[in-house]
C-alpha cells in the first residue's frame, strides 16, 4: 500500500479527539453547558497541595500525583506516537515511584502535564494527517487520561 493510502485526515475526526482530550483533561462540572457532569483530571488536581496530591488508596497504592505524571507520560508518548517518532521512549515505571512530592515537584508536575497536554492539542490542531498506529494511540490514550480521571476522583473521595 503506497504512503499516502496509509495516512488520511478528517476534520471530524480531528475535532473529536480534540473534544474527548478537553472532556479528560479539562471537564468542569461547573460548566454543565459544555462538559455536563463530567470531571477532568485538570479540573480534579490544579488546586490540589503536594500534601493532597501525596493521597492514595492506601499503603503501596498510587498516589494523585503518580497518576498525574503517569498522564503526562502518555501524553507525550500519544503526540510522539502521532507525529511517527517510534524512537520516542519514557520511563513508565518511574512516574509510578512519586508517593510523598514537595511542593516544588508537585508543581513540576502539574507544569509538565499541562505543557504535554497542550502540546498535544496543538499537534492535532495542526497536524491533521496520521498514520492509522498513531490514530489508534490517540483514541487509546484519551480514554487512558479519562480512565485517571476517574481513578483520582477516587482517591480523593476516599
Amino acid at each position: 500500500m503506497r504512503e499516502e493510502h496509509q495516512k488520511f485526515a478528517h476534520e471530524g475526526l480531528t475535532k473529536a479527539l480534540l473534544t474527548a482530550l478537553e472532556m479528560a483533561v479539562e471537564g468542569d462540572e461547573t460548566d454543565r453547558e459544555r462538559y455536563g457532569w463530567y470531571n477532568g483530571l485538570w479540573f480534579a488536581v490544579k488546586n490540589l497541595s503536594a500534601r493532597e496530591a501525596a493521597k492514595s488508596l492506601g499503603p503501596g497504592r498510587s498516589s494523585v500525583a503518580a497518576h498525574l505524571d503517569h498522564v503526562r507520560i502518555t501524553l507525550a508518548y500519544t503526540r510522539h506516537v502521532l507525529s511517527g517518532d517510534e524512537e520516542y521512549s519514557a520511563d513508565w515505571a518511574g512516574s509510578w515511584k512519586i508517593v510523598s512530592p514537595s511542593e516544588a515537584q508537585w508543581e513540576e508536575i502539574k507544569v509538565g502535564f499541562r505543557q504535554e497536554y497542550e502540546a498535544l492539542r496543538a499537534f492535532l490542531e495542526h497536524e491533521p494527517f496520521w498514520r492509522e498506529p498513531g490514530l489508534s494511540a490517540a483514541i487509546n490514550n484519551i480514554a487512558h487520561a479519562a480512565y485517571h480521571a476517574g481513578a483520582v476522583r477516587q482517591i480523593l473521595k476516599g
